[in-house]
């Protein structure tokens, strides 16, 4: 064997040790193009996992989107893995159609469609193996740096990523080509990658090569940088994480704990709000405009992917806005419990006078989970969420408010507002939750029979 085949593969199981890529006895879905990166990729796991244990499986998607050429990768994908007794799966996907349907791009949705894929034959616990080399993700921090990215853009591809695993970001495409050239190993080229159409065919064939004729070492070189770019920004993660566990504040994050961190730190907790919320799609742009409305003290952000970024009562709330929040609820008042659309409980308990004489002083008009029980005996009661035109005569303050200008008064985020229960009765609202009692249904000193209303979250 040669010592440069020797140093590949070393290369490959390091990085597998290193990053705890393949324990020994697990299983391993491997995705299989045919190209000389996952024939690689492959047939070296087709070999480390007879000696570790390990349950192989490759995986090829068929994108029919280059004809002839796709079946022809289909049907070698089958007869490689065949020879050598691989298990493999097909999958054909109509990806023109299918990103038609959901208005994404070719390759976002092919790329979609492939770790959909994958995922289903990894299970709960299996691995994902592709094949991205070194000169990939050297290709990558250049584009990225194209685009203006931060220190994360500058990364490059990881290694490891939750249950995805590359073995092969430790070798470069010229050893790739190496490998397979030292175990005859056949492949096929997808004739896309031979053309200037798509940016990373510019960078590869223009870009790099200059870069390579200064530092024959160009790949390497930048495999450095990643490493260090991935130190800092380990760092800093923890950093936002803990910044993050500081600022919790109930369903949100205190905006004066946050404005307390420098922009590397909050900048990052930002971008986590939002990714943790959903959000794929989100720039530096939006990470901006979130941390000035965070030091502002009040503002909205929304990020792509329904996501609303709100600050208000000095509270920071991220919150992935889903259809149930934007719709009206109504519901019938059922004595003495009623369960809202979002599963949480409404409760009514009676306190007789009695009782009301035994309980702490308080002031009648501010304690506002108290109501007049005869109030709710109205006929035509029910609990329900805001609309349009609803007025409002809070206790205590002898006017007649707009729910909405209270809610506004009250900083309650948009996203927040028909979530709040209120008590209609007799077409008249006269309870609000975080407002209390209306004027006309308050517990007063000549209230025979009140009502305490609590609202339990759902378990």
């Amino acid at each position: 064997m040669s010592d440069r085949i020797t140093i590949i593969e070393d290369k490959i199981i390091s990085s597998i040790k290193k990053w705890d890529m393949l324990p020994d006895g697990c299983s391993v879905v491997a995705g299989f193009s045919g190209g000389a990166d996952s024939v690689t990729l492959t047939h070296f796991l087709w070999r480390y996992s007879r000696e570790h244990g390990i349950s192989l499986t490759a995986a090829h998607v068929n994108h029919m989107l280059r004809g002839e050429e796709a079946d022809r990768d289909e049907r070698f994908a089958a007869e490689w893995c065949g020879e050598r007794g691989i298990n493999v799966k097909v999958l054909r996907a109509d990806v023109r159609a299918e990103a038609a349907r959901k208005s994404e791009g070719l390759e976002e949705c092919g790329r979609n469609i492939r770790y959909s894929f994958f995922r289903s034959l990894s299970g709960v616990n299996g691995r994902i193996a592709t094949a991205h080399t070194l000169s990939d993700s050297a290709e990558t921090v250049i584009m990225n740096l194209a685009k203006g990215a931060g220190r994360r853009g500058l990364c490059g591809i990881p290694p490891v990523r939750d249950a995805i695993v590359r073995p092969l970001t430790c070798i470069t495409r010229g050893e790739v080509e190496y490998y397979c050239g030292f175990y005859g190993l056949r492949y096929v080229t997808d004739s896309t990658n031979l053309g200037d159409e798509y940016g990373r065919n510019k960078v590869r064939h223009n870009v790099v090569p200059v870069l390579k004729n200064i530092n024959p070492g160009f790949e390497s070189a930048v495999s450095r940088t990643q490493e260090l770019m991935r130190r800092d920004e380990d760092y800093f993660e923890k950093k936002a994480v803990k910044l993050l566990s500081d600022a919790e504040k109930g369903r949100g994050y205190d905006a004066g704990v946050l404005r307390g961190a420098e922009f590397p730190v909050l900048s990052r907790a930002v971008a986590k709000l939002f990714a943790d919320s959903g959000s794929g799609r989100f720039g530096f742009g939006h990470i901006e405009a979130a941390v000035k409305i965070i030091n502002d003290g009040n503002g909205s952000v929304t990020v792509p992917g329904g996501i609303q970024c709100t600050v208000g009562g000095n509270t920071l709330f991220v919150t992935a806005e889903k259809p149930a929040q934007r719709q009206c609820w109504r519901v019938r008042l059922s004595l003495p419990e009623t369960r809202l659309p979002d599963g949480r409980i409404f409760s009514v308990g009676k306190i007789e006078a009695g009782g009301m004489k035994n309980k702490e002083k308080f002031h009648y008009l501010s304690f506002n989970n108290l109501i007049n029980y005869d109030t709710i005996l109205t006929t035509g009661s029910f609990v329900r969420s805001r609309a349009s035109g609803d007025i409002f005569k809070p206790a205590g303050r002898g006017v007649t408010k707009k729910v909405k200008k209270l809610f506004n008064e009250a900083k309650i985020p948009p996203f927040e507002r028909n979530k709040v229960a209120m008590l209609e009765c007799g077409g008249k609202i006269v309870w609000i939750e975080g407002f209390g009692a209306s004027a006309e249904a308050c517990v007063t000193s000549g209230t025979k029979n009140a009502a305490q209303i609590i609202i339990k979250e759902c378990s």
